[in-house]
């Protein structure tokens, strides 16, 4: 039986798995879905061992297959081209390949490429005697083995290296070279791939606003401001970020020239929580986690383990002055420093506290100030706070509009609040509604509610003091307004009365006037003469009538306006009092009519406020003046001047 060439290509070829296709355009492995590389392989080493290779081989395309990305391309027919075809590699063909030196390491292979020569065997016939038509017969055959050059085959070289231990990393650019060119020598043609570099796990902070920068705050004009920092105390708002993990990323493994697998280095992991301190949260984003403030606050970062937390208190060592901070705006709740506030520096937060002398300007919105030691030549101003100085304070501003005042000791001081509690004020100056002062020597007071244990004058200047009381001029004046009006009023409706009696003393008209129930109710029906006579007396008396009902009417409302007027103005006392228990030097107590209290003071410039404090007393409204005695006073309300 006679068979054909593909045939016979066909029943040379070993059995083939499915996903290995076989067309007139070549071989392909078909890609859905792609096989696993490791069974790819094991196909590869059966094939090879069986005796066959592949002929026209892409061995990018091959090496890529087995150990590389198995590429997915697009279309229906998800196929790779591998070779033109499967062929058998003949016994005396293998026989041209010397054996390979892979090193130890397995980095690299190494091959001696030489002069090659193949043994061609021929059948020569053998002719007897010609016969009668000249023709010599064949008689028989002899064989005829001749040695001649040959060469390697790339695709050969790749089964053979392959069956011998080289299955990764061939150099075919270099091997093709080497056999087209006969090149005769010792030629390393396969090297290992190594892995390549894993990364480790890192963080990167995601703002440059998290760390200190004592550099000059620039302006949105591009000048620079001296007087402050442009970082002094890092601020962040609640839900700010604050550090990006970057995940690790293991590196892409490598390959011995044997095929063997080089694993990347395991990188280094980070655990974000353990760099998340107090006030901080993990958000988990895509690629990565992410740190973020939960909180307004202060941005803390330990240099030594990299840990950040977030925190309303701040502790501060080096002091506020020109070299180090300049002026600082705080936007968190709690502050502490411990150095010295110099002279000209403005600190403006919240709560703050200050261990060291301040010589410049502490503001504080909505905060508390303490100042454990001494304040002198600055200003301590709270608006809707508190200001508590344990030490000495010296030709200072004190302001708490709406908050309590403690000091020690005061020395020509302006002190302003809602209330005040001193030891000892010399100097001072003191606005507040309740004032409580241990000893007052030479200061100027007002106040609602005064509260002195020892007062005196100070290097020939008196203590004066104004107790501000409730100015019913206004009160008194409306009611007595109102007093007039109801009189006029009363007259008005006695006039009316009178003109109402000389009608009744018509007897027709009283008659007329008696039945006026009768006939409204329709028990009495008078004639048309009659009726006419009766609306007459009605058009007489309707307007005198109505008038009256509103005049008195207007009386009653106004009669009440004064009794809620005189409610007001008892009630517009509030305790106004002055208590001295001991007066030891000369001093001087005022009453000052005001409805508006503390406040009529509080837009004074400072040269109006001592004008103000130390106004000559008139006679009226002195309430105290001299030297040594004790005074006990309480604001009584006085009896309307209309009374």
């Amino acid at each position: 039986m006679v068979t054909s060439a593909d045939e016979q290509i066909t029943k040379d070829r070993p059995l083939l798995p499915a996903y290995v296709l076989i067309r007139s355009e070549g071989v392909f492995i078909n890609l859905t879905p792609p096989p696993a590389q490791d069974i790819l392989r094991l196909f590869v080493d059966r094939l090879f061992d069986s005796g066959a290779y592949f002929e026209g081989l892409d061995y990018a395309a091959f090496i890529r297959l087995l150990y590389g990305d198995i590429p997915a391309t697009p279309g229906t027919a998800n196929e790779i081209h591998i070779a033109r075809d499967i062929v058998r590699f003949m016994p005396q063909r293998r026989e041209l390949y010397r054996s390979v030196k892979i090193t130890d390491a397995g980095d690299r292979a190494e091959y001696i490429f030489e002069p090659l020569f193949i043994e061609v065997t021929t059948e020569e016939p053998i002719y007897g005697e010609p016969g009668s038509d000249g023709n010599a017969p064949i008689t028989g055959h002899k064989r005829r083995t001749e040695s001649r050059p040959t060469k390697l085959s790339f695709d050969e070289f790749v089964a053979d290296m392959w069956i011998k231990g080289v299955r990764y990393g061939i150099n075919a650019d270099l091997v093709c070279n080497a056999i087209a060119n006969n090149t005769a020598g010792r030629l390393d043609f396969a090297f290992q791939l190594a892995p390549t570099d894993s990364n480790d796990a890192r963080v990167i902070e995601e703002s440059d606003t998290l760390r200190q920068d004592n550099a000059p705050l620039i302006l949105p004009n591009g000048k620079a401001d001296l007087r402050r920092a442009r970082n002094r105390f890092p601020q962040v708002a609640k839900n700010a970020p604050l550090l990006r993990k970057i995940p690790r990323a293991l590196g892409k493994p490598g390959y011995k020239v044997s095929g063997e697998i080089m694993e990347a280095r395991l990188p280094e992991d980070i655990d974000l929580r353990k760099l998340g301190g107090e006030g901080t949260r993990i958000d988990r984003i895509e690629g990565g986690e992410l740190l973020v403030a939960n909180m307004d606050g202060f941005v803390v970062i330990d240099e030594t383990s990299g840990e950040i937390w977030i925190t309303t208190r701040i502790e501060n060592k080096g002091g506020i002055s020109a070299k180090s901070t300049g002026d600082i705006r705080l936007a968190v709740d709690q502050f502490v420093e411990h150095g010295e506030v110099q002279e000209g520096r403005v600190v403006e937060g919240k709560h703050m506290t200050f261990h060291s002398n301040v010589y410049g300007s502490i503001v504080s919105e909505g905060g508390n100030i303490q100042l454990e030691s001494n304040l002198s030549g600055g200003r301590a101003r709270s608006t809707g706070g508190n200001v508590n100085i344990k030490g000495r304070a010296f030709s200072a501003l004190i302001e708490a509009w709406d908050g309590s005042i403690t000091l020690g000791f005061a020395e020509s001081c302006t002190i302003i609040g809602k209330t005040v509690s001193i030891e000892r004020a010399v100097n001072c100056e003191i606005v507040a509604d309740d004032v409580q002062i241990g000893v007052a020597e030479g200061s100027a007071i007002a106040g609602k509610r005064i509260r002195i244990a020892s007062s005196s004058a100070r290097k020939d200047k008196e203590t004066a003091i104004a107790i501000l009381v409730p100015d019913f001029s206004s009160y008194d004046q409306q009611i007595s307004r109102m007093h007039s009006a109801i009189a006029d009023i009363r007259h008005t409706l006695k006039i009316k009365s009178g003109q109402m009696n000389s009608l009744r003393a018509n007897p027709k008209i009283a008659r007329i006037l008696d039945m006026g129930d009768k006939i409204r109710s329709g028990q009495i029906r008078l004639t048309p003469e009659q009726q006419v006579e009766w609306n007459k007396v009605v058009d007489q008396f309707a307007p005198m009538m109505k008038e009256s009902a509103y005049l008195m009417e207007k009386c009653q409302k106004l009669e009440g306006e004064i009794e809620r007027l005189s409610a007001l103005r008892q009630s517009s006392a509030n305790g106004e009092c002055c208590d001295i228990a001991e007066v030891v030097g000369e001093t001087v107590v005022r009453m000052v009519h005001t409805n508006e209290g503390t406040t009529a003071i509080r837009p004074l410039p400072a040269h109006a406020l001592t004008t103000f404090l130390r106004h000559p007393v008139a006679a009226q409204d002195r309430i105290f003046s001299d030297t040594r005695s004790s005074l006990t006073w309480q604001f009584k309300v006085p009896e309307p001047s209309s009374a």
